[in-house]
């Protein structure tokens, strides 16, 4: 960084990157050439067109989040949750079950990313005009407080105009600083012909955002609208470390972790250690029992369920062994347990035929009832 500074600040590589605009300022002061319009062009290009569209861009992102939040899926963690498992029930597709099960933070930062795309690729609103009409303003009207100060020349009435927006547009001091050198122009008819290139320039800038798709705005923007959903709506992004059912507590300034809807243990890839065969329990009733479990973070040695805090001290399951697992996650169970399996490189599991007959339908019902009941 220090040296790309150095590069950056270099005099001799400033004096040659600007030589041919020199050049060009000398000949018209020693032709006594106007300078107004040329410099109100140049000072508009060169210094406030690229502060707006910052500002612009800056303010996009909480924009597009404040427009999500409005819609109803994105309302609250649990509407938020219950679109995101409703959305998958359709599809049919295990690869983006298991996408959303194993890599559940990356999964859901995708589909919020799809749903701002879908919903902001119509082109019916430019979220850019209003920032970017509110800079037109403050413009015009440090150029109008300016003129009034009379100062006789361009440089202080360009300083006065920057000063005037400093609080809102960051102006890059080296631009401003080449703009300066052998500015002979009248600051009067600057000032008239400034405020025709600011109106052009907007015009050059509503054009440029109404052509640009959603994907590339996205990518310019100061924030990602996606994890900034992602931490309001889940927060933590931890998942129970038996079934991968994601953790409610919200925020991220928790310090214990929990799920009130358990899934079968053999979505988190548990499985029987005799037969191999993944495994259809929930925590729920697990750490009610005498069984024992082991794992990595175990270091491959049994250790009872009852006791799983030693293991995993930032987790609450609350004990419960009349709790069985909703309807949907038994359909999804049933539907892709040899899928599952195969994935895991375990066996199926011994699924209850009465699994088998649970209907998308009744799965959605399910979906609705655990979240809405909540």
């Amino acid at each position: 960084m220090h040296q790309d500074f150095l590069h950056e600040k270099d005099p001799y590589r400033c004096l040659d990157k600007n030589k041919g605009k020199f050049l060009a300022d000398f000949k018209d002061v020693f032709h006594n050439v106007d300078q107004c319009q040329k410099k109100a062009e140049e000072f508009t290009d060169i210094c406030l067109k690229p502060a707006v569209e910052d500002y612009v861009n800056r303010s996009l992102g909480p924009d597009i989040i404040g427009e999500m939040r409005t819609s109803e899926q994105f309302s609250t963690r649990m509407s938020f949750q219950y679109s995101l498992l409703l959305d998958l029930l359709p599809k049919g597709d295990f690869k983006k079950y298991q996408s959303y099960i194993c890599s559940y933070e990356k999964y859901v930062k995708k589909w919020i990313l799809n749903k701002i795309v879908r919903h902001f690729s119509n082109g019916s609103t430019m979220l850019e005009d209003p920032h970017l009409q509110s800079c037109v303003n403050s413009i015009n009207n440090a150029i109008q407080k300016a003129k009034t100060e009379k100062s006789g020349n361009v440089k202080s009435f360009v300083e006065d105009v920057c000063q005037e927006l400093g609080d809102k547009l960051v102006i890059s001091q080296d631009a401003l600083g080449a703009f300066m050198i052998l500015n002979k122009a009248n600051q009067e008819q600057f000032a008239q012909w400034l405020t025709e290139c600011v109106k052009e320039m907007a015009q050059t800038l509503r054009e440029k955002f109404k052509k640009t798709d959603i994907q590339t705005k996205l990518q310019s923007l100061h924030v990602n609208p996606q994890n900034e959903l992602f931490n309001t709506l889940i927060g933590c992004g931890k998942q129970c470390p038996f079934c991968a059912s994601p953790c409610e507590a919200g925020g991220t300034a928790h310090t214990e972790h929990f799920a009130s809807l358990h899934r079968p243990e053999a979505l988190g890839t548990y499985r029987w250690s005799d037969t191999n065969k993944l495994s259809i329990d929930i925590c729920s009733s697990s750490v009610n029992s005498d069984i024992s479990f082991h794992c990595s973070a175990t270091k491959d040695e049994s250790h009872p369920y009852k006791r799983y805090r030693e293991i995993y001290p930032d987790w609450k399951i609350t004990p419960d062994a009349s709790l069985q697992a909703s309807d949907y996650w038994k359909y999804v169970m049933a539907k892709f347990n040899k899928e599952f399996a195969a994935a895991y490189d375990a066996n199926p599991a011994d699924v209850p035929a009465a699994w088998k007959l649970i209907t998308p339908e009744q799965a959605e019902a399910s979906l609705k009832e655990s979240f809405y009941s909540k």
